[in-house]
């Protein structure tokens, strides 16, 4: 509830410190006195904009402050403007959106001039899940549950268009890449194939010299008595004999021993390798196809050849995966389609039964506040799934005999407004957050038995919201826990006053509001509305 509002140096009001209490709150005064004033201070304060031109003096700050108080905890918002505005939540500083967040949780202000937020189709879908919660607490977790099984569902079929769009593009690149794999497959070259394809084509390619130079060279080792082989066997001879005389020459007729051996393998090695030599031209052509195999793939993919083709079959693999992971994504849209749907018409379901209930509760309270031949239907039929459901939540309204119910925003005139706003109040602030009802002006457009009956439904309301109204209406001040006086003061410069009113003054205000003056006729008015 609001306990109290400063407010200083705002509009007409230069300094003014208000009590409310419990129950229902007026606030009154002739016409113009400025009490709406009051109430844009308050809206000022929970993040409303400040125009310059409501500031009093322009060469001293605005200052307004509201102190609430909810389930024993206070909390005080203040706001300061001078070239800035600065807000405060006990005593901090933040921001107008952390202030306007917090508002919604601690007052809410119905004007005359202002589009009610019951009017608004868009508003009611929520109200009518408010009011099922209140009744079936277990309500809000199945429109928890459906709102994120939507959400994902909405997610996976982002994912399945996206997939679908790409999935020929996809098909033809794992064509493409299918037969490049197959291309580096069937052709199985080997690490440093080509290295070793070029060595024995350039034996082959020049067989003749290989032959002809090597039996030359096995010839002048070993082929005849001149031969170095030979030689070298008459040199062994001549050393062993003087080695006989000096052992010093031992080690070189070792030497000499091991080289002549040598030299016959390598003689013996020549000599086979010159026999084995043949030209083969099948085999050369054969080479030379393989080598201008292996270099025209290499042009073509890049040198390592083994490198290409691994990221080539990763890519492949990845996009086969996807084309995989679009088959599963297809299952589960399906399946969350499925459940969206159930959820959907479970809801739908409770919808549907209690929006019959929450029709004849308004109806009643319609009734009451003289709109006896008022007709309030909770309108709810199916349409497109979206985040709230699959259905589409209106009230309709007639306020006269046999006339067909119409959206709220119909209602032309200005008292059967203010008696449906009432009667939607004091259904719907029983599933609210909010603990503060503000009525700028609800008697607009009424009178008489009419009157009595709002200020009834008002007293009523107050038992469990606390309510400030402003009003005009004697039947409904009458009815106050808490009443405050509004007027100009025009000694210096004009400027409001403001007052809580005892047993006495409220009388005397009484008689003002019901003739405009203070007389005993008009007392003995007051007193009887009182009694």
């Amino acid at each position: 509830m609001l306990k109290s509002l400063s407010i200083k140096n705002f509009i007409l009001i230069k300094e003014a410190n208000l009590e409310f209490t419990k129950g229902f709150n007026v606030l009154c005064g002739e016409t113009g006195a400025g009490k709406s004033i009051i109430i844009k201070a308050l809206d000022c304060v929970l993040g409303a904009k400040i125009e310059k031109t409501m500031i009093l003096d322009s060469k001293n700050p605005c200052y307004i402050e509201a102190v609430f108080e909810k389930e024993g905890v206070e909390t005080v918002i203040s706001r300061q403007t001078s070239a800035q505005s600065k807000f405060r939540i006990d005593g901090v500083l933040v921001s107008s959106d952390e202030v306007k967040e917090l508002r919604s949780s601690l007052v809410d202000i119905h004007s005359q001039h202002q589009t009610y937020s019951y009017m608004a189709q868009k508003h009611h879908i929520k109200l009518l899940d408010d009011y099922i919660t209140k009744i079936d607490p277990c309500y809000i977790e199945l429109i928890k549950t459906y709102k994120s099984t939507y959400l994902e569902f909405r997610e996976t079929e982002k994912k399945l268009k996206f997939l679908k769009e790409n999935y020929l593009n996809n098909q033809k690149e794992i064509d493409f890449l299918t037969f490049q794999l197959k291309e580096l497959d069937d052709a199985q070259v080997r690490q440093n194939e080509e290295e070793e394809l070029q060595e024995e084509l350039n034996i082959l390619s020049n067989i003749q010299v290989l032959k002809d130079d090597s039996y030359s060279c096995y010839y002048a080792l070993s082929g005849d008595n001149q031969s170095i082989i030979e030689a070298l066997g008459k040199i062994k001879y001549s050393l062993s004999s003087l080695v006989e005389l000096d052992k010093n020459l031992q080690e070189p007729l070792n030497s000499l021993f091991d080289s002549i051996e040598n030299l016959k393998d390598s003689a013996n090695y020549i000599r086979d390798y010159s026999y084995s030599l043949e030209f083969n031209p099948q085999r050369l052509d054969e080479l030379n196809e393989r080598v201008s195999l292996i270099q025209k793939l290499k042009r073509k993919y890049g040198p390592d050849l083994d490198s290409i083709r691994s990221e080539i079959e990763q890519k492949l693999n990845s996009l086969i995966a996807g084309d995989n992971n679009l088959e599963t994504i297809e299952k589960n849209y399906e399946n969350l389609l499925e459940q969206v749907e159930l959820l959907g018409i479970k809801i739908s379901e409770y919808r549907k039964k209690h929006a019959l209930d929450l029709s004849k509760l308004i109806e009643g309270k319609l009734k009451n506040l003289e709109l006896k031949e008022a007709v309030f239907e909770a309108g709810v039929e199916d349409c497109q799934k979206n985040e709230s459901g699959q259905n589409k939540v209106e009230f309709l309204i007639s306020t006269n005999k046999n006339k067909k119910p119409l959206p709220l925003a119909k209602i032309a005139s200005g008292g059967e407004i203010s008696r449906v706003m009432l009667a939607l109040k004091s259904v719907f602030c029983l599933v609210d957050n909010c603990n503060t009802v503000i009525f700028d002006e609800i008697d607009t457009g009424i009178s008489g038995v009419t009157s009595g009956a709002v200020a009834q439904s008002i007293v009523e309301l107050s038992q469990s919201t606390q309510i400030i109204s402003i009003t005009h209406q004697p039947i409904i001040a009458a009815k106050a826990d808490n009443f405050i006086w509004v007027e100009k003061n025009h000694k210096e410069s004009t400027q409001i006053k403001i007052e809580i009113l005892d047993k006495q003054r409220k009388l005397e205000a009484l008689a003002i509001i019901a003739s405009g003056e203070v007389s005993q006729k008009t007392l003995d008015f007051a007193s009887t509305l009182l009694s």
